[in-house]
């Protein structure tokens, strides 16, 4: 079924969604401190890869116009909103404001543009230190490969996980905003619910680890870590139930209470999906082979596909940028520093739930084409995290 763009109303919604996102753009980067022709070439190079998606999806085909097409208004009525069923209201929703495909697609890119400017921000903030300063067009070079922006800009689960994972970090960054946090955890459960299970996991394994190894901590402070750990227990079997039930590997039922309490049937039940997943790619190109070395697993999910031979622009492109995603992260082991006293404790806790995540999805997952989406959900805050640990190493 094809999208039919060619048609007025599709015109003056994207005219009318074009001024509204250079408008915004605009509000929202000045308030993160940025300069016009800052915003301005964000702008304009994230939407460039917005077009080249919505070209992409419009010729071969991504979920994005499946997702326009098909939404209705029964989409509201699912059992279970998220995932799929979430694209499907999000996509009916914007169709009742009289957004058509294109306009949709300007929505989801502006929600990408705020993503980089979160990034650029930030960046832009640590290199002021004198660690960092030589580091500045190297990491903007980073944020700005087309892998980000491309996987960013158009109607899709990655471009509101990805805005969720910056929106959060932006939340906890200086003065908590609790308004912005729990709006990152909405859109996260609506896009990816198991996901947020590492930002829980995260803050517990911080707890710990703060509760045990922190001397200076006094009994009181110690023991309101542990209450802490123990209250989190209830959101975190909660979010791996939903993230059974999201990817389908398990009979969950939040209607009856069918619930997976269990943590040996929890792990066997993760074991036995990493197996199957592995065994399913085993006789393909399209995954990482099933026997590799557990070390190749994660050199696969960062830097896969690199490739000597030419096949095709894409993989070109792929390649190049895997390439210096390589050299990054060869520069951030051989530099990387441990000065973690000025680095406040929501954002220790965040790092700390990116590094799990990053341990966890390459064991999980074995398709490349999932790799060369997932990995944009933990690369830009390892850089983030290497350059917070230098900001004040003299």
């Amino acid at each position: 079924m094809a999208v039919d763009i060619y048609n007025f109303y599709e015109l003056v919604s994207a005219i009318f969604l074009l001024i509204l996102i250079v408008f915004l753009s605009f509000k929202i980067g000045k308030i993160l401190k940025l300069t016009a022709n800052e915003i301005t070439l964000i702008f304009c190079w994230h939407s460039f890869f917005a077009l080249i998606f919505i070209l992409v999806d419009l010729t071969d085909g991504i979920d994005s116009k499946g997702w326009y097409l098909t939404s209705s208004s029964k989409s509201l009525e699912a059992t279970l909103f998220f995932g799929n069923n979430a694209m499907y209201a999000i996509s009916f929703i914007l169709k009742s404001l009289k957004m058509k495909y294109i306009a949709q697609n300007l929505f989801y890119n502006l929600l990408g543009i705020i993503t980089i400017f979160i990034f650029y921000a930030k960046v832009k903030q640590l290199c002021k230190y004198e660690v960092n300063k030589d580091l500045f067009v190297f990491c903007v070079i980073i944020l700005m490969l087309p892998g980000l922006s491309f996987w960013s800009s158009g109607i899709s689960k990655d471009t509101l996980s990805i805005f969720a994972f910056a929106l959060m970090y932006y939340s906890l960054s200086d003065k908590i905003n609790i308004y912005l946090l729990i709006l990152s955890f909405v859109l996260l459960f609506f896009a990816r619910p198991f996901l947020i299970f590492f930002f829980f996991a995260g803050t517990c394994l911080y707890l710990f680890l703060d509760t045990i190894f922190s001397y200076k901590k006094k009994f009181k402070e110690k023991l309101i870590n542990i209450l802490i750990i123990v209250a989190l227990i209830i959101p975190l079997l909660i979010t791996i139930n939903f993230g059974f039930l999201y990817m389908s590997i398990a009979e969950v039922s939040f209607e009856n209470l069918n619930l997976y309490t269990d943590i040996f049937k929890i792990y066997e039940t993760i074991i036995n999906f990493i197996g199957r997943s592995q065994s399913y790619y085993a006789e393909t190109s399209l995954g990482i082979p099933k026997d590799t070395f557990i070390l190749y697993r994660y050199f696969y999910f960062l830097f896969a596909p690199i490739s000597l031979q030419y096949n095709g622009i894409f993989k070109l492109i792929f390649t190049l940028e895997n390439l210096v995603l390589l050299s990054l992260f060869i520069y951030m082991i051989v530099n990387i520093k441990f000065n973690q006293n000025r680095i406040s404790v929501p954002i220790k806790a965040f790092y700390l739930s990116i590094f799990l995540l990053f341990l966890t999805l390459p064991i999980i997952f074995s398709n490349y084409g999932i790799a060369l989406r997932y990995k944009w959900l933990v690369v830009p805050f390892i850089l983030l995290a290497f350059l917070d640990l230098r900001k004040k190493v003299k």
